[in-house]
């Protein structure tokens, strides 16, 4: 390879005498910094940095001709700090870099750089790997119903009666589209008229209507309807209908929101780094020379210590520590978390009393990452004479723990209160460590408290399912409160610790708390909790729990349990319990319904004490869905219950029943039935006579891999694609089409010279007026498109012969026909 020869720039004219002078500064300006528009030939050259290959190539410039240079982050990118007083595009002169110097290697086109450590660029390496974001989010149009149906009866022995209960309905449904999906759930119940003549009660009781839409681009949510508000550690969310907007990170499974452990050092020679995470390995890189950092290491929250193991060519090792501490309450630096909220609030949600305040309220709460180790946060209400906000921040204090402080106050009736709330958590050693206090004074008030009046004054009736009621109870300055709504208020302090470490002599934990509460009407709870576990021998486990209440209402018990595999996924268990209504002993053997079709599960439950409980269930997992049922006999009395759970899907034209589908789903249409159709490579089921197949439980804005398996295709089947990856929008349906076709009027053609040589591998074809093909080995060549008379013409490196020939389709069995071209 001839190395290119470096020539020096050549101005196109000289310049008017009257501004020769200026040439001087003009070219001082240039060696500082060259736009790239006026850089000199290309460059690209293998980088030595203190004769140590990067194993990169670099773009340089030639900046004058004879001296090179490259952009700035050129220059990063291949370990070079040049300092960043110029822009990312700017050329800078390699000997204008004070402490670099260079030679540039023509023969082997090589640049062997010579640099302090001080001028070397921190290699940056992310451990976490997070799944690609997809490119684009689908949804069909469709609905889904999830449905609960259950049904209960009950016996006297000694009477020998039995009668029936009652059945009741839980729906869960939903339209959805590409612009959103309106969901809507409710209760429907029913009870028989009772012996004595009194009438059976029923009805239907609306839950909650929502019309939610996602943005990915944004990463924000929209709903209209009933929704309940975001908030913070120190706030409490209420129900109301009416609009909402939040941020949705959920949106983009590769952001990751909180600060992750990082850690940094420096390699004298090419090195191998390894992190221990808590004594596991979690990652390896291996490292150039100079300074390097690794982000993002995968670690779960809490507490640890990284120990960083750097082992260079010759096996010798040098090894670091340090603690760490990951929080869900810290936000990445540059991420902004919000929600905002207003509507009408919501009262008795769940009871026939369900109705609508004609108080209009609004509520909004915020978060933004600062720093790694600082996210400022802050809440605001409003609405029927309320004001309230606070404002709080979220602190590491370094590699320990997090610390959490706010300040709220609010403005009601007439008189004003505050809320400071604190709280840390911490991993010292093997030692967990989690406190927190909040305290109320004045007459502090929130939405929660102010819309429990409501729900305190009782209403007359029963309101539609539509209907919003109007109160004419004043909001603010009302004389009397009901003792509900003190209880409702923000209790006057909440104070909460609680510590738990390993056993160093023993393969247990120990865990202990302390709640001291004293609620707005003043009652007072002190509750001191200690708890013992540890793993046995044969994958047994048991554990151990004793409280007492230190206030007012004294009481004092313990709790220990006991459970054993016994085979499969059985399990047997045994538990004690003692308190102030005495002490029961309860037996169980379980063996829970797996996720699988046809997976069966069972329970027998006995219980000795007040009262005395047997009862026995099975259940049964099929594609469309479980079903349960239960007896039980307590004292002289016997129940029996029995329930279904699955749902009912549509899309397009066909109409499904599958198990529930609380997130997205696929409808697979393969052409053809018995296709075996397999979801990130695990078989999940076999289309049905109509060539279609319902996958649920797909990950919503994120890649799902969908697949066939073509063993059980026809022979003459023509498949477009064998799988497809799709990201469907949440709780949305996708149609997943493979394009199984079987009647494709196609063949495998035998093609021969006149000699009866095959024609050559690789020779083009053409059906006179209608598609191209290429010949493969033994000249076969597969041809979609036949009719019942074709002509073709194949050209070879030796020239072009023709053929013509009849075909005449066979059901199921690959069509071969042996040509002669010529």
């Amino acid at each position: 390879m001839t190395a290119p020869s470096v020539q020096p720039l050549r101005l196109s004219r000289v310049p008017e005498p009257r501004v020769f002078f200026a040439w001087p500064i003009v070219v001082l300006l240039l060696l500082q910094r060259v736009p790239a528009a006026q850089a000199g030939e290309q460059l690209q050259l293998e980088v030595f940095i203190n004769d140590v290959p990067t194993k990169l190539i670099g773009s340089f410039v030639a900046v004058d001709g004879q001296r090179l240079g490259a952009r700035r982050q050129e220059l990063e990118d291949i370990g070079v700090n040049p300092g960043k007083d110029t822009a990312a595009t700017d050329i800078i002169a390699l000997d204008e870099i004070a402490g670099l110097s260079y030679r540039y290697d023509v023969p082997q086109q090589r640049l062997l750089i010579t640099i302090p450590d001080s001028l070397r660029a921190t290699q940056v390496y992310r451990a976490t790997t997070r799944p690609e974001a997809p490119t684009a989010v689908e949804a069909g149009y469709g609905a889904v119903l999830n449905y609960n149906l259950f049904a209960a009866s009950s016996g006297d022995f000694n009477r020998s009666a039995f009668a029936f209960n009652g059945v009741s309905a839980t729906f869960d449904a939903r339209a959805f589209s590409p612009f959103g999906t309106l969901s809507q759930s409710a209760i429907v119940r029913s009870s028989p008229a009772s012996p004595a003549g009194a009438s059976g009660q029923g009805g239907v009781l609306r839950l909650d209507t929502t019309f939610a839409y996602s943005d990915p681009q944004t990463l924000i949510s929209y709903r209209a309807g009933d929704a309940i508000t975001g908030g913070l550690a120190w706030t409490r969310p209420v129900r109301l209908g009416g609009f909402q907007t939040q941020r949705n990170f959920g949106l983009r499974a590769d952001l990751i929101t909180l600060p992750l452990a990082s850690v940094s050092g420096s390699a004298a020679v090419p090195s191998t780094v390894d992190v221990y995470i808590n004594n596991l390995k979690t990652y390896s890189q291996d490292l150039n020379t100079g300074p390097y950092q690794i982000t993002n290491i995968p670690v779960i929250t809490g507490g640890g210590e990284a120990r960083i193991v750097l082992r260079d060519a010759a096996g010798h090792e040098t090894q670091t520590t340090s603690p760490f501490y990951v929080s869900q309450s810290l936000l990445a630096p540059g991420l902004f978390d919000f929600s905002f909220e207003a509507g009408l609030p919501r009262i008795n949600y769940g009871t026939t009393l369900d109705a609508y305040v004609r108080k209009p309220v609004a509520s909004g709460s915020w978060r933004q990452g600062v720093f790694d180790w600082l996210t400022l946060e802050g809440h605001a209400e409003a609405g029927g004479g309320l004001l309230n906000g606070g404002a709080g921040a979220v602190l590491r204090t370094g590699g320990f723990g997090v610390a959490s402080f706010a300040l709220a106050a609010s403005h009601f009736g007439g008189s004003t209160g505050l809320q400071p709330y604190a709280s840390y958590e911490a991993r010292i050693g093997p030692v967990t460590f989690n406190a927190s206090s909040q305290m109320t004074f004045g007459n502090y008030n929130d939405l929660a408290s102010v819309t429990a009046r409501f729900q305190a004054s009782g209403l007359k009736r029963s309101p539609s399912i539509f209907e919003v009621l109007r109160y004419d109870i004043p909001l603010a300055g009302a004389p009397a409160l009901s003792p509900l709504f003190i209880d409702a208020k923000p209790p006057k302090m909440l104070n909460r610790i609680s510590i738990g470490a390993p056993l160093s002599f023993d393969s247990g934990s120990l865990s202990a708390s302390y709640i001291d509460l004293r609620a707005a009407s003043g009652d007072r709870s002190k509750i001191l909790t200690a708890s013992y576990s540890r793993p046995l021998p044969f994958g047994a486990y048991v554990s151990a729990t004793a409280f007492t209440d230190l206030g007012a209402k004294r009481n004092t018990g313990f709790f220990v349990g006991l459970s054993v595999p016994i085979g499969g996924s059985a399990t047997a268990s045994t538990s004690v319990s003692t308190g102030k209504d005495g002490t029961s002993v309860i037996e169980d053997v379980t063996k829970p319904l797996g996720l699988e079709p046809g997976s069966v599960g069972w329970r027998v439950t006995g219980s000795q004490g007040k009262p005395a409980v047997q009862s026995a269930a099975a259940s049964y997992r099929s594609p469309y869905g479980w079903a349960e049922a239960t007896i039980g006999h307590a004292n002289h009395g016997a129940t029996a219950t029995a329930q279904v759970d699955g749902a009912i899907a549509t899309m397009g034209t066909g109409v499904f029943l599958t198990s529930r589908i609380d997130d997205s789903f696929a409808v697979v249409e393969a052409g053809v039935p018995n296709v075996g159709v397999l979801y990130e490579n695990r078989p999940i089921g076999v289309t049905d006579s109509n060539g279609r197949l319902l996958v649920p439980g797909l990950r919503s804005y994120q890649k799902n891999k969908i697949a066939i398996d073509t063993r059980n295709l026809p022979i003459d089947a023509d498949v477009a694609t064998t799988q497809d990856v799709i990201a469907p929008a949440d709780r949305a349906g996708v149609r997943v089409d493979f394009g199984v076709r079987t009647k494709v009027e196609a063949a495998i053609l035998v093609l021969s010279t006149a000699d009866g040589k095959p024609v050559p591998a690789g020779s083009h074809g053409e059906i006179e007026g209608k598609q191209e093909f290429v010949v493969g080995y033994d000249g076969r060549a597969y041809v979609k498109g036949l009719a019942p008379e074709n002509s073709i013409v194949v050209t070879t490196e030796r020239g072009t012969c023709r053929a013509s020939f009849t075909y005449m389709a066979r059901p199921n069995e690959q069509v071969v026909l042996p040509i002669t071209c010529r």
